[in-house]
């Protein structure tokens, strides 16, 4: 395996020393999980940057079969901060060789199990009522899926979840058994519906996120090696796709040349530039956290139904909660540049 190192803002004379940590670490978690890509000759690129308050480390590998796997962390400390995001890496890179192991057709067919045997014991609802249970249900599909793709993503960059499984369309469909199996008991207004199908999503990908960390420790395929260290679950951790260079367009064309009148001004472009931040800045949060900003403030629930009825947790956490992550994320884009921010009202966007 061949290391390319960036530097940015390191003295020179720490280069050296720098890299042999970097090759250590490499040796420590990656090795294990590159060893049935050795034929490939996997090039590992960082980029190590010193900021005015801490490290911050990205590491970024392609593992056939044209695959880019990207891990970020920052920290006070530069070994921490690399020993993270090389951990992250080859947690990625064991997920990726499960992946091609077709390991993610035998957690489907064991879903597609699961599914028939909710609605085996779904009961008999007369076609009246299934008829009801999805007219309500489709009603609500546009923007609990708004939601869930939103979730997804942040599960996904994290590490949390891979990247194909499960779909929204999974999570969705057990959703709909869920309910479907307790349609009794959930009431069957819009917002009260949205709220239980909110609550109901979110359980079903925290039960995702659990199995899958059972399954990076136990389950494996008979060409993998067990991992030395168990994984927990890193809540810090950001993975982002970035292009290895830019190259321009050839096919340029005059009115690519005229100015474009759509272009947002000065202010606009400002607050753009805020809103993109934040919700990167989500992304460094613990899932709890996130969920609490983006429910109360995105989606506009109610603080007591949301740390009630959906995070189950009281009233006085969420409230500290909320406080907390507000902080952090005004303070975190104060540091950036983008001065004092209301919070609520960038997530509201």
């Amino acid at each position: 395996m061949k290391i390319d190192i960036t530097w940015r803002n390191l003295p020179k004379d720490s280069h050296e020393t720098i890299r042999h940590t970097v090759e250590t670490l490499a040796a420590r978690h990656l090795k294990p999980a590159l060893e049935a890509f050795e034929h490939a000759l996997p090039r590992l690129r960082l980029t190590l940057e010193k900021r005015k308050l801490d490290y911050r480390v990205t590491t970024r590998i392609q593992l056939p079969p044209r695959k880019v796997l990207v891990a970020q962390s920052s920290d006070p400390s530069l070994d921490k901060a690399m020993h993270n995001a090389l951990e992250e890496l080859a947690r990625q890179a064991a997920r990726h060789r499960a992946h091609i192991s077709h390991q993610d057709d035998w957690k489907r067919k064991a879903r597609r199990r699961r599914l028939r045997e909710l609605k085996a014991r779904l009961g008999a609802l007369t076609p009246e009522a299934q008829q009801q249970v999805e007219v309500s249900l489709a009603s609500l599909l546009p923007r609990l899926e708004s939601w869930l793709r939103h979730e997804l993503t942040y599960l996904r960059a994290s590490g949390l979840l891979a990247e194909d499984y499960p779909t929204l369309a999974d999570v969705r469909d057990e959703m709909y058994v869920r309910i479907q199996r307790h349609w009794d008991e959930v009431p069957h207004d819009e917002d009260g519906l949205y709220r239980v199908a909110i609550r109901v999503t979110t359980e079903i990908l925290e039960e995702e996120t659990r199995r899958l960390r059972t399954d990076d420790e136990q389950l494996v395929s008979l060409d993998d090696e067990v991992p030395e260290d168990a994984m927990d679950q890193a809540e810090d951790m950001v993975g982002e796709e970035v292009g290895e260079f830019y190259q321009p367009d050839e096919d340029l064309h005059v009115e690519d040349l005229i100015a474009d009148t759509e272009i947002p001004g000065p202010e606009e472009a400002a607050r753009i530039e805020a809103v993109d931040a934040c919700y990167e800045l989500l992304g460094t949060l613990p899932s709890l956290w996130r969920r609490a900003l983006t429910l109360v403030h995105r989606e506009g629930l109610a603080p007591e139904v949301v740390a009630g009825q959906i995070l189950d947790i009281g009233e006085e956490e969420l409230h500290q909660v909320l406080t907390l992550g507000e902080r952090f994320l005004r303070d975190h884009l104060a540091e950036r540049g983008l001065g004092i921010q209301d919070v609520p009202t960038l997530l509201a966007r």
